[in-house]
């Protein structure tokens, strides 16, 4: 099962009366829809006779929806089940008032897709057997007159590959739409003293996702660490962890004992606040307050989907939660600096940061270290006490990457949506790190500029374009693309 699923309202949409073909456009459609990988389907079930109207079990003839009452009583159960969105499809020429009636009392997002239309009716009357095509425009029409957002998929048969990919891109919008929608964002203490770079308007949050941030004071975190008894089962438990991970450990255990219980109170603070996504203060109050470095524990948490991001880049935390609904957890995102680029190809950036990636995210396991700032080579005799230590040193998996980073001036918001391939390397950097090569470096790197983008950005394995897009459009975000 996903880590991340969505629940979709399915309203076919019917004019007349049931035929063969109206009933197999239904059933065909909730077959297809079964195969979608975070998709789980409410739609109407049939009540077994032309009158029944049932709201409380999602009852009405046929299983199709065809009068306003049946409207009403469909809405007030999807609404019962929890529906994320809706997908609709008028499988004749539909009821354009009963399909919006729906959307128009639910106001979440929507999918509209025609079917394709069969052969005629072989008789004297030539008749159409379908008319979706036609009755699609009206559908589309009601929805445009009450401003409702929508996503036009196509025409298409339901058992066609191209549907499910639609269908697909459809459910991992809405999975960012979810996500983004209402979240608890976590904040630990402070920006840097001097990055103005990471500061957000928290009203413009609540006014644009009606998400809260959950504050907490980095010292009284570390209190609690602190206040942990070095056999706790807890700390022992992620000590092993970390072990594990790393096959190179060129650190004290005095870190792995400290960060082991810091860990353990970052958990405890997510758990009680139900947080679904972090950002905390790391330098240069960590190595004062605590004689350790954080980012390896930063790629620890968000190994554990605790999405965390560092030096207090709380918009940098909500761009890692939409890169990973709209991955529905299937893989986890790094938070990266925009580093340099390369200095003999010209499209290649280093994507990097301190040794904050989940190793999940490594070329090559065997490769993973645990190192120190000051030794990334692990040459240097190990030190208790060091405040640089605690840093994760391995090369990213190669693949095709996104990039998105969100920005809000003035209360209008954009989202930068950017791809590139992470190509293998033979060089030994520190940190967590990879090459990307992307199609056009200057205009990637000149849209940062000018966009107001920063030097932090989530990226994540695969091409996430068209669901950030759909995303986007639900949301009225500005998409900025940069491919």
């Amino acid at each position: 099962m996903n880590p991340v699923t969505v629940t979709v309202g399915f309203v076919p949409s019917l004019r007349t009366r049931a035929t063969e073909w109206t009933l197999k456009m239904r059933n065909d459609s909730l077959a297809a829809f079964a195969k979608i990988p975070g998709l789980k389907v409410v739609a109407p079930q049939p009540s077994g006779d032309d009158a029944t109207i049932d709201a409380e079990r999602g009852l009405v003839p046929h299983g199709l929806v065809r009068t306003l009452d049946q409207a009403e009583a469909m809405a007030t159960y999807f609404a019962r089940q929890g529906v994320d969105a809706l997908i609709v499809c008028p499988v004749d020429f539909g009821d354009e008032r009963s399909a919006a009636k729906i959307a128009e009392i639910l106001r979440v997002p929507v999918l509209l897709f025609a079917t394709k239309e069969p052969p005629a009716i072989d008789d004297a009357s030539m008749a159409r057997v379908s008319d979706s095509y036609c009755g699609n425009l009206s559908i589309a029409s009601a929805f445009y007159r009450r401003k409702l957002p929508f996503h036009y998929a196509g025409i298409f048969f339901p058992d066609e590959h191209e549907f499910a990919c639609e269908v697909e891109t459809f459910v991992r919008a809405i999975a960012v739409v979810k996500g983004l929608r209402g979240a608890r964002i976590g904040q630990v203490g402070v920006r840097p003293p001097t990055f103005e770079t990471v500061g957000y308007d928290e009203a413009a949050l609540i006014s644009k996702f009606g998400q809260n941030v959950i504050y907490a004071e980095l010292s009284d975190l570390v209190l609690d660490a602190q206040g942990l008894a070095d056999d706790d089962p807890r700390v022992q438990e992620t000590i092993d962890i970390v072990r594990r991970a790393a096959p190179t450990i060129t650190v004290a255990d005095d870190y792995l004992l400290k960060s082991a219980k810091l860990e353990v109170a970052l958990v405890e603070f997510w758990k009680t606040w139900r947080l679904s996504a972090l950002s905390v203060q790391c330098w240069p109050a960590i190595g004062r307050m605590l004689g350790i470095s954080n980012c390896a524990l930063y790629g620890r948490l968000t190994e554990r989907r605790m999405l965390t991001a560092c030096e207090t880049d709380t918009l940098g935390a909500v761009a890692m939660l939409a890169n990973y609904q709209a991955a529905l957890g299937e893989t986890l995102p790094h938070f990266v600096d925009w580093t340099i680029q390369h200095r003999e190809n010209p499209n290649w950036l280093l994507a990097w940061h301190c040794g904050n990636a989940p190793v999940s995210l490594a070329r090559d396991p065997r490769e993973v270290a645990l190192r120190s700032r000051r030794d990334m080579k692990g040459e240097l005799p190990v030190n208790p006490g060091d405040p640089m230590a605690g840093l994760f040193q391995f090369q990213i998996k190669p693949g095709q990457v996104t990039f998105c980073r969100l920005a809000e001036y003035d209360n209008a918001w954009k989202m930068l949506i950017a791809t590139g391939e992470i190509i293998p390397s033979d060089e030994t950097l520190a940190g967590t790190w990879a090459w990307v090569q992307v199609n056009d470096h200057a205009q990637l790197y000149r849209t940062l500029v000018e966009e107001g983008f920063i030097h932090h950005a989530s990226m994540v394995h695969g091409d996430q374009t068209a669901a950030l897009l759909q995303a986007c459009k639900f949301l009225d975000i500005q998409p900025v693309v940069v491919s």
